[in-house]
């Protein structure tokens, strides 16, 4: 099917600007006689401009109405959008799955599946709180770069889940600080031991090395604690944790 450009250069036809007239003021305006494609300009054009009630009813009208029709797949992802905007991301779930489900060979699959990723990305809360919509973000990313490896989106959807990646990895950390504030150091580690080889790609794993060296070396296992220097300082050579490693490693 093919897609209507979102930019707001296309403009309104003329009946379309009739209805928006019409309306005024009011925030669910009544579509009358509206066509279809009438419908759906007027929805991409309240959500170029954030108003999102009438985007989301306007959408709604179109994928209602005529699911059939050649924009019925742009207004479901419009409709999904405006969703999302509003921080209703159970609906945006929603109407992205029911475009991938009913409109598999839609050009605009592959953009439903990131931003379904995007969805759980953005109801992902701070590293200390339950990290369950971090996981199913990165869960659904990878689904989505399997699939369309060499989509539009494919480099924005790698650096989502470094991101979310980097969450997790941060909450192993603070674990590991939490263990060594209260001087449990075999707790600690294993906890930075997760962090540096589970997400050895995120800027937590150098700190996470050295501080499982300094723990060793604070116990006197110096063997140890040189190891763990030596190979931060080989793995991250441009780290500021590997010039204080540097430091520190035994001659």
């Amino acid at each position: 099917m093919s897609r209507i450009s979102s930019s707001i250069s296309y403009g309104l036809c003329a009946g379309a600007l009739l209805l928006v007239v019409a309306w005024g003021c009011s925030p669910i305006p009544e579509f009358g006689e509206a066509t279809t494609e009438e419908t759906y300009d007027i929805g991409r054009s309240a959500l170029d401009r954030e108003d999102y009630l009438v985007a989301i009813e306007a959408f709604r009208r179109v994928t209602a109405e005529a699911p059939l029709d050649e924009l019925a797949d742009d207004a479901l992802i419009g409709l999904a959008d405006a969703y999302r905007a509003t921080g209703d991301f159970a609906s945006a779930e929603a109407e992205y799955r029911r475009l991938v489900a009913d409109y598999p060979h839609s050009s605009l699959t592959a953009e439903a599946e990131y931003k379904l990723g995007l969805t759980y990305a953005e109801r992902s809360r701070p590293a200390v709180y339950d990290q369950s919509a971090t996981l199913d973000g990165i869960t659904q990313l990878e689904r989505f770069l399997a699939r369309h490896p060499d989509s539009e989106f494919a480099d924005a959807a790698r650096r989502e889940i470094g991101a979310l990646r980097g969450k997790l990895a941060e909450k192993l950390y603070a674990s590991a600080m939490l263990y060594v504030q209260i001087e449990s150091a075999a707790a600690a580690r294993i906890y930075l031991e997760s962090v540096f080889t589970e997400y050895p790609d995120t800027e937590w794993a150098p700190r996470a090395l050295l501080a499982f060296a300094r723990s060793h070396a604070h116990e006197g296992s110096t063997a140890m604690a040189d190891e763990t220097y030596r190979r931060l300082i080989e793995q991250y050579p441009d780290s500021a944790e590997a010039a204080e490693a540097s430091g520190e490693v035994s001659p």
